[in-house]
Protein backbone atom coordinates (compact mmCIF):
# COMPACT_ATOMS: atom_id res chain seq x y z
CA UNK A 1 0.00 0.00 0.00
CA UNK A 2 2.67 2.50 0.73
CA UNK A 3 4.60 1.27 -2.33
CA UNK A 4 1.09 2.13 -4.40
CA UNK A 5 0.94 5.96 -2.51
CA UNK A 6 4.50 6.25 -3.58
CA UNK A 7 4.02 5.61 -7.41
CA UNK A 8 0.99 7.74 -7.13
CA UNK A 9 2.60 10.93 -5.39
CA UNK A 10 5.73 10.21 -8.23
CA UNK A 11 3.22 9.97 -10.85
CA UNK A 12 1.69 13.64 -9.77
CA UNK A 13 4.75 15.44 -8.87
CA UNK A 14 6.69 14.37 -12.75
CA UNK A 15 3.22 15.72 -14.19
CA UNK A 16 3.06 18.82 -12.46
CA UNK A 17 6.80 19.39 -13.06
CA UNK A 18 5.99 18.70 -16.91
CA UNK A 19 3.37 20.79 -17.14
CA UNK A 20 5.47 23.75 -15.52
CA UNK A 21 7.85 23.39 -17.95
CA UNK A 22 5.65 23.44 -20.67
CA UNK A 23 4.17 26.60 -19.49
CA UNK A 24 7.62 28.04 -18.99
CA UNK A 25 8.28 27.18 -22.53
CA UNK A 26 5.40 28.90 -23.93
CA UNK A 27 5.55 31.91 -22.24
CA UNK A 28 9.03 32.15 -23.17
CA UNK A 29 8.07 32.06 -26.87
CA UNK A 30 5.25 34.68 -26.87
CA UNK A 31 2.12 35.78 -24.90
CA UNK A 32 -0.64 33.21 -24.81
CA UNK A 33 -3.41 35.76 -26.39
CA UNK A 34 -1.19 35.80 -29.42
CA UNK A 35 -0.51 32.21 -29.45
CA UNK A 36 -4.16 31.46 -29.52
CA UNK A 37 -5.51 34.52 -31.39
CA UNK A 38 -2.27 35.38 -33.62
CA UNK A 39 -4.98 37.81 -35.26
CA UNK A 40 -4.78 40.34 -32.58
CA UNK A 41 -1.65 41.43 -32.58
CA UNK A 42 -2.65 44.83 -33.08
CA UNK A 43 -4.06 45.17 -29.89
CA UNK A 44 -0.53 45.38 -28.62
CA UNK A 45 0.82 47.42 -31.78
CA UNK A 46 0.57 51.17 -33.16
CA UNK A 47 -3.26 51.11 -35.12
CA UNK A 48 -2.48 51.08 -39.14
CA UNK A 49 -5.86 51.73 -41.11
CA UNK A 50 -5.93 48.91 -43.78
CA UNK A 51 -7.49 51.65 -46.12
CA UNK A 52 -8.18 49.23 -49.20
CA UNK A 53 -10.66 47.17 -46.65
CA UNK A 54 -11.80 49.50 -44.12
CA UNK A 55 -12.58 53.15 -46.33
CA UNK A 56 -15.57 52.91 -49.18
CA UNK A 57 -15.70 55.81 -51.78
CA UNK A 58 -17.44 59.14 -50.73
CA UNK A 59 -20.53 59.68 -52.87
CA UNK A 60 -22.54 62.15 -50.93
CA UNK A 61 -20.54 65.34 -51.70
CA UNK A 62 -21.50 67.88 -54.30
CA UNK A 63 -18.19 69.31 -54.84
CA UNK A 64 -18.58 72.80 -56.67
CA UNK A 65 -15.57 72.37 -58.81
CA UNK A 66 -15.03 71.29 -62.96
CA UNK A 67 -12.94 67.99 -61.12
CA UNK A 68 -11.65 66.53 -58.34
CA UNK A 69 -10.11 63.01 -56.78
CA UNK A 70 -9.10 62.17 -53.48
CA UNK A 71 -6.69 59.33 -53.19
CA UNK A 72 -4.77 56.98 -50.38
CA UNK A 73 -1.37 57.87 -50.59
CA UNK A 74 -0.58 54.34 -48.82
CA UNK A 75 -2.28 51.94 -51.81
CA UNK A 76 -3.57 55.15 -54.11
CA UNK A 77 -7.30 53.65 -53.72
CA UNK A 78 -9.74 56.49 -55.50
CA UNK A 79 -12.07 57.79 -52.52
CA UNK A 80 -13.92 60.75 -54.46
CA UNK A 81 -13.62 61.16 -58.01
CA UNK A 82 -15.56 64.09 -60.40
CA UNK A 83 -14.04 64.52 -63.56
CA UNK A 84 -10.41 62.76 -62.52
CA UNK A 85 -9.72 62.24 -66.32
CA UNK A 86 -10.90 65.44 -67.59
CA UNK A 87 -7.42 67.48 -69.38
CA UNK A 88 -7.96 70.76 -67.59
CA UNK A 89 -5.60 74.08 -67.28
CA UNK A 90 -4.17 73.73 -64.23
CA UNK A 91 -1.91 76.98 -63.58
CA UNK A 92 0.99 76.28 -60.97
CA UNK A 93 -0.41 72.88 -59.85
CA UNK A 94 1.94 71.90 -63.07
CA UNK A 95 4.84 73.15 -60.82
CA UNK A 96 4.87 69.66 -58.91
CA UNK A 97 6.44 68.51 -62.19
CA UNK A 98 9.02 71.60 -61.95
CA UNK A 99 9.57 70.38 -59.19
CA UNK A 100 10.12 66.87 -59.11
CA UNK A 101 12.62 67.50 -62.18
CA UNK A 102 15.21 69.85 -59.95
CA UNK A 103 14.82 66.91 -56.89
CA UNK A 104 15.71 64.48 -59.32
CA UNK A 105 18.69 67.25 -60.99
CA UNK A 106 19.79 67.14 -57.28
CA UNK A 107 20.01 64.10 -56.38
CA UNK A 108 21.96 62.81 -60.03
CA UNK A 109 24.57 65.61 -59.08
CA UNK A 110 23.38 68.07 -61.49
CA UNK A 111 23.39 70.76 -58.91
CA UNK A 112 23.83 71.33 -55.26
CA UNK A 113 21.61 72.86 -53.00
CA UNK A 114 23.94 75.72 -52.21
CA UNK A 115 24.54 76.27 -56.16
CA UNK A 116 24.23 80.11 -57.20
CA UNK A 117 22.12 80.42 -59.88
CA UNK A 118 21.71 83.39 -62.33
CA UNK A 119 19.33 85.61 -63.31
CA UNK A 120 18.27 85.64 -67.15
CA UNK A 121 16.08 88.13 -68.91
CA UNK A 122 13.27 86.19 -68.76
CA UNK A 123 13.12 85.04 -65.31
CA UNK A 124 13.58 88.81 -64.39
CA UNK A 125 11.14 90.12 -66.82
CA UNK A 126 8.48 87.86 -65.32
CA UNK A 127 9.36 87.75 -61.58
CA UNK A 128 8.69 91.60 -62.07
CA UNK A 129 5.21 91.40 -63.97
CA UNK A 130 2.56 92.89 -62.14
CA UNK A 131 -0.05 89.64 -61.48
CA UNK A 132 2.65 86.93 -61.61
CA UNK A 133 5.16 88.13 -59.66
CA UNK A 134 5.75 86.79 -55.57
CA UNK A 135 9.59 87.05 -55.45
CA UNK A 136 10.95 89.89 -57.31
CA UNK A 137 14.78 88.46 -58.89
CA UNK A 138 17.46 91.08 -59.39
CA UNK A 139 19.89 90.63 -61.69
CA UNK A 140 22.81 91.91 -59.78
CA UNK A 141 22.02 89.72 -57.25
CA UNK A 142 22.77 85.50 -57.39
CA UNK A 143 20.33 82.88 -55.46
CA UNK A 144 20.87 79.71 -53.94
CA UNK A 145 19.09 76.48 -55.66
CA UNK A 146 17.60 76.22 -52.29
CA UNK A 147 16.35 79.68 -52.05
CA UNK A 148 14.44 79.58 -55.40
CA UNK A 149 13.05 76.38 -54.81
CA UNK A 150 11.39 77.01 -52.01
CA UNK A 151 10.33 80.33 -53.79
CA UNK A 152 8.71 77.87 -56.55
CA UNK A 153 7.29 75.76 -53.79
CA UNK A 154 5.79 77.92 -51.23
CA UNK A 155 4.86 80.83 -52.85
CA UNK A 156 4.82 79.68 -56.25
CA UNK A 157 7.56 82.01 -57.72
CA UNK A 158 7.31 81.86 -61.61
CA UNK A 159 10.50 84.04 -61.94
CA UNK A 160 12.44 81.11 -59.72
CA UNK A 161 10.51 78.47 -61.59
CA UNK A 162 12.04 79.64 -64.72
CA UNK A 163 15.44 80.48 -63.01
CA UNK A 164 15.61 76.77 -62.19
CA UNK A 165 14.13 75.01 -65.63
CA UNK A 166 16.92 77.14 -67.33
CA UNK A 167 19.58 76.19 -64.74
CA UNK A 168 18.44 72.41 -65.25
CA UNK A 169 18.23 72.58 -69.33
CA UNK A 170 19.60 74.95 -70.04
CA UNK A 171 16.78 76.57 -71.34
CA UNK A 172 12.85 76.30 -70.91
CA UNK A 173 12.35 74.93 -73.95
CA UNK A 174 14.73 71.76 -73.01
CA UNK A 175 12.95 71.70 -69.60
CA UNK A 176 9.33 71.58 -70.53
CA UNK A 177 10.97 68.62 -73.31
CA UNK A 178 11.94 67.20 -70.19
CA UNK A 179 8.57 67.73 -68.29
CA UNK A 180 6.75 66.09 -70.89
CA UNK A 181 9.04 63.35 -71.31
CA UNK A 182 8.53 62.37 -67.73
CA UNK A 183 4.87 62.69 -67.84
CA UNK A 184 4.98 59.84 -70.53
CA UNK A 185 7.04 57.95 -68.68
CA UNK A 186 4.84 58.21 -65.44
CA UNK A 187 1.87 57.48 -67.48
CA UNK A 188 0.17 60.61 -67.32
CA UNK A 189 -1.98 60.27 -70.39
CA UNK A 190 -4.14 63.53 -69.64
CA UNK A 191 -1.00 65.92 -69.24
CA UNK A 192 0.71 68.49 -71.90
CA UNK A 193 3.20 70.79 -70.61
CA UNK A 194 3.98 74.36 -72.76
CA UNK A 195 5.87 75.90 -70.11
CA UNK A 196 7.19 75.41 -66.11
CA UNK A 197 5.63 77.96 -64.65
CA UNK A 198 1.79 76.80 -65.50
CA UNK A 199 1.08 80.53 -66.82
CA UNK A 200 -1.13 80.95 -69.94
CA UNK A 201 1.75 81.43 -72.54
CA UNK A 202 0.40 84.85 -73.54
CA UNK A 203 1.29 86.03 -70.20
CA UNK A 204 4.92 85.07 -70.59
CA UNK A 205 5.54 88.01 -72.80
CA UNK A 206 6.51 86.64 -76.04
CA UNK A 207 9.28 84.40 -74.03
CA UNK A 208 7.27 81.33 -74.61
CA UNK A 209 8.92 78.45 -76.48
CA UNK A 210 6.56 75.80 -76.77
CA UNK A 211 3.10 75.64 -78.40
CA UNK A 212 0.69 78.58 -78.86
CA UNK A 213 0.68 82.15 -77.52
CA UNK A 214 -2.89 81.15 -76.16
CA UNK A 215 -1.59 77.62 -74.97
CA UNK A 216 -1.59 76.40 -71.28
CA UNK A 217 -0.35 73.52 -69.21
CA UNK A 218 -2.94 71.25 -68.76
CA UNK A 219 -3.77 67.80 -66.68
CA UNK A 220 -6.27 65.74 -65.15
CA UNK A 221 -6.85 65.72 -61.83
CA UNK A 222 -6.31 62.21 -61.65
CA UNK A 223 -2.59 62.64 -63.39
CA UNK A 224 -1.79 65.42 -60.70
CA UNK A 225 -2.81 62.79 -57.51
CA UNK A 226 -0.37 59.85 -59.35
CA UNK A 227 2.25 62.91 -59.92
CA UNK A 228 1.48 63.71 -56.08
CA UNK A 229 1.80 60.25 -55.42
CA UNK A 230 5.51 59.85 -56.97
CA UNK A 231 6.92 62.48 -55.94
CA UNK A 232 6.00 62.58 -51.77
CA UNK A 233 6.79 58.43 -52.41
CA UNK A 234 10.60 59.56 -53.70
CA UNK A 235 10.99 62.58 -52.10
CA UNK A 236 9.16 62.97 -48.86
CA UNK A 237 11.65 65.68 -47.20
CA UNK A 238 9.42 68.15 -50.00
CA UNK A 239 6.62 68.50 -47.44
CA UNK A 240 8.87 69.70 -44.90
CA UNK A 241 9.65 72.53 -47.34
CA UNK A 242 5.50 72.88 -48.41
CA UNK A 243 5.00 73.01 -44.68
CA UNK A 244 6.92 76.20 -43.94
CA UNK A 245 3.76 78.68 -43.49
CA UNK A 246 7.02 81.56 -44.58
CA UNK A 247 10.10 81.26 -45.90
CA UNK A 248 13.32 84.23 -46.60
CA UNK A 249 14.90 85.00 -49.53
CA UNK A 250 17.40 87.51 -49.18
CA UNK A 251 16.23 88.76 -46.01
CA UNK A 252 12.61 89.41 -47.12
CA UNK A 253 9.51 87.01 -45.80
CA UNK A 254 7.35 85.37 -47.92
CA UNK A 255 4.33 83.52 -46.97
CA UNK A 256 2.73 80.42 -48.14
CA UNK A 257 0.07 80.06 -50.46
CA UNK A 258 -1.15 77.23 -48.88
CA UNK A 259 -3.86 78.53 -46.26
CA UNK A 260 -4.99 75.10 -44.72
CA UNK A 261 -1.70 75.18 -43.05
CA UNK A 262 -2.11 75.64 -39.58
CA UNK A 263 -0.80 78.95 -38.56
CA UNK A 264 -0.39 80.27 -41.85
CA UNK A 265 -0.99 84.11 -42.24
CA UNK A 266 -1.48 84.67 -45.65
CA UNK A 267 -5.09 84.26 -45.54
CA UNK A 268 -6.75 87.79 -46.38
CA UNK A 269 -10.37 86.48 -46.58
CA UNK A 270 -11.49 86.15 -43.18
CA UNK A 271 -12.70 82.48 -43.48
CA UNK A 272 -10.70 79.96 -41.50
CA UNK A 273 -9.49 77.18 -44.03
CA UNK A 274 -6.91 75.59 -41.86
CA UNK A 275 -7.35 71.80 -41.57
CA UNK A 276 -4.95 69.71 -38.60
CA UNK A 277 -2.56 67.76 -40.66
CA UNK A 278 -2.03 69.25 -43.94
CA UNK A 279 1.50 69.50 -44.53
CA UNK A 280 1.15 70.42 -48.70
CA UNK A 281 0.91 70.48 -51.74
CA UNK A 282 0.24 73.25 -54.28
CA UNK A 283 -2.03 76.02 -55.21
CA UNK A 284 -2.78 77.37 -58.61
CA UNK A 285 -4.58 80.25 -60.22
CA UNK A 286 -4.93 81.92 -63.91
CA UNK A 287 -7.77 83.48 -65.12
CA UNK A 288 -7.96 80.47 -67.71
CA UNK A 289 -7.71 77.40 -65.32
CA UNK A 290 -9.65 79.49 -62.01
CA UNK A 291 -8.34 78.52 -58.56
CA UNK A 292 -7.09 74.94 -57.63
CA UNK A 293 -5.38 73.25 -54.85
CA UNK A 294 -3.59 69.83 -54.81
CA UNK A 295 -3.54 69.48 -51.03
CA UNK A 296 -1.73 66.06 -48.70
CA UNK A 297 -3.16 65.37 -45.46
CA UNK A 298 -2.54 63.04 -42.53
CA UNK A 299 -5.63 62.10 -40.62
CA UNK A 300 -4.75 59.58 -37.88
CA UNK A 301 -2.43 56.88 -39.48
CA UNK A 302 -3.39 57.46 -42.74
CA UNK A 303 -2.27 60.45 -45.58
CA UNK A 304 -4.69 61.16 -48.54
CA UNK A 305 -4.24 63.56 -51.42
CA UNK A 306 -6.58 65.62 -52.97
CA UNK A 307 -7.05 67.88 -56.14
CA UNK A 308 -9.34 70.46 -56.52
CA UNK A 309 -10.00 72.17 -60.22
CA UNK A 310 -11.35 74.97 -61.02
CA UNK A 311 -12.89 77.35 -58.37
CA UNK A 312 -14.85 80.37 -59.10
CA UNK A 313 -13.28 81.79 -55.52
CA UNK A 314 -10.06 81.72 -54.14
CA UNK A 315 -11.47 80.40 -50.89
CA UNK A 316 -13.26 77.52 -52.22
CA UNK A 317 -10.38 75.23 -53.32
CA UNK A 318 -9.44 74.85 -49.68
CA UNK A 319 -13.02 74.97 -48.89
CA UNK A 320 -13.89 71.74 -51.06
CA UNK A 321 -10.48 70.57 -50.41
CA UNK A 322 -11.55 70.55 -46.46
CA UNK A 323 -15.31 68.87 -47.55
CA UNK A 324 -13.49 65.62 -48.35
CA UNK A 325 -11.16 65.25 -45.80
CA UNK A 326 -13.84 65.79 -43.19
CA UNK A 327 -16.05 62.75 -45.30
CA UNK A 328 -13.18 60.67 -45.21
CA UNK A 329 -11.45 61.73 -41.29
CA UNK A 330 -15.69 60.55 -40.13
CA UNK A 331 -15.32 57.24 -41.92
CA UNK A 332 -11.31 56.31 -39.87
CA UNK A 333 -13.61 57.59 -36.57
CA UNK A 334 -15.61 54.66 -36.59
CA UNK A 335 -12.33 52.31 -36.29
Amino acid sequence: MKRFNLSITIILMSLLFTAGCNKSSTMDQEPLGQALHPERTHFFSTKIVPDRYLLEPITDIDLQAKSAILISAQNGDILFDKNSHESLGVASMSKIMSELLVLEAIEEGVMDWEDSVAISDYAYTISHQPGFASIKLEQDELYSVRELFHGMAITSANGATIALAEAVAGSEKEFVTLMNKKAEHLGLENTHFVNSTGLTNHDLQNYHSTGSVDDYNQMSASDLATLTKYIIDNYPDLLEVTNLTEFDVQGETFENSNWMLSGTTGNFVGIDVTYEGVDGLKTGFTSDAGYGFTGTVQIDDSRFISVVIGTDKIEDRFIETGKLYEAISKQLDKF
